[in-house]
């Protein structure tokens, strides 16, 4: 039985500490709250400003699954810049540093159109893109670490898109600019952090970056007109229409290491419908 450290118990922290568990392993949590799953050891606090506090045996595996406060550029560097390495900080006085698992973004790609996959250098513009890249760089200098990119995140809770849908269809917005979508369902996150987990965990470390994403890229409009469809409403689309923006594919996940549950927009929405 290992014992893993999750700092972060989001929605996806969540799922990936009841992954854990299922497996046998000891899992210990970090976050603002105070409530947690059962069975998780939590050390609530705000990694920002109060004193770290950390479990006190040793640490197998730390996996990093930080939301920023704010979605501005003082929140982004307090959520993934400082308050993980205050955290390592912490977790090297007491013990030699574990592998890490880092939830990041392919923000840290930018804005550029055509493909990307793990072997595209990242050209990040926006101050979110460049942060995270920051702090994937520092957590690769400091100790062995897997930075795994997500897309778009989607799922139970997320309802964004479904909104927006609605929105257009009825007059309430415009159409957007016809753009390529990249995303992955919350369930295939915490599964594909579940599995890098096990891989760190059995000494077969996994590749320093690994992109989620369905392998799946669709033109907005296309995904938009299918969900206001499901709500009963109408959204007509301009045809011929060249969508914009970077379609992102995962070579890790095309090489057959993990299969993913909701391989499409439409798997993953189903079951709202």
């Amino acid at each position: 039985m290992a014992h893993i450290l999750i700092a972060g118990l989001g929605d996806l922290g969540r799922q990936l500490a009841g992954l854990l568990q299922a497996d046998g392993h000891r899992v210990s949590g970090i976050r603002r709250g105070h409530e947690a799953p059962p069975g998780v050891d939590l050390y609530a606090q705000d990694l920002s400003r109060d004193p770290v506090m950390l479990p006190p045996d040793p640490v197998d595996l730390l996996c990093v699954i930080m939301t920023p406060a704010g979605r501005d550029e003082v929140g982004y560097r307090q959520a993934y810049i400082t308050n993980p390495l205050r955290l390592l900080d912490a977790l090297a006085a007491q013990q030699p540093l574990p592998p890490v698992l880092f939830v990041s973004s392919t923000a840290v790609y930018g804005e550029e159109d055509g493909w990307v996959d793990e072997s595209t250098p990242p050209r990040p513009e926006r101050f979110n893109g460049r942060l995270l890249l920051a702090a994937e760089e520092e957590l690769s200098v400091r100790t062995l670490a897997t930075s795994v990119r997500f897309t778009g995140i989607y799922g139970p809770g997320r309802t964004r898109l479904l909104t927006l849908a609605r929105r257009i269809a009825e007059g309430e917005e415009a159409l957007p600019e016809a753009r390529y979508g990249n995303r992955i369902h919350s369930a295939d996150c915490a599964g594909l952090l579940a599995h890098l987990a096990r891989r760190w965990l059995a000494n077969d470390a996994p590749p320093g970056v690994v992109i989620g994403t369905d392998q799946a890229p669709v033109s907005n409009h296309e995904v938009l007109a299918w969900l206001a469809a499901q709500q009963g409403l109408s959204l007509p689309v301009p045809e011929g229409v060249v969508p914009g923006g970077r379609r992102v594919r995962s070579e890790y996940l095309a090489a057959g290491h993990y299969t993913l549950q909701y391989p499409d927009y439409k798997a993953g929405y189903a079951d709202r419908f």
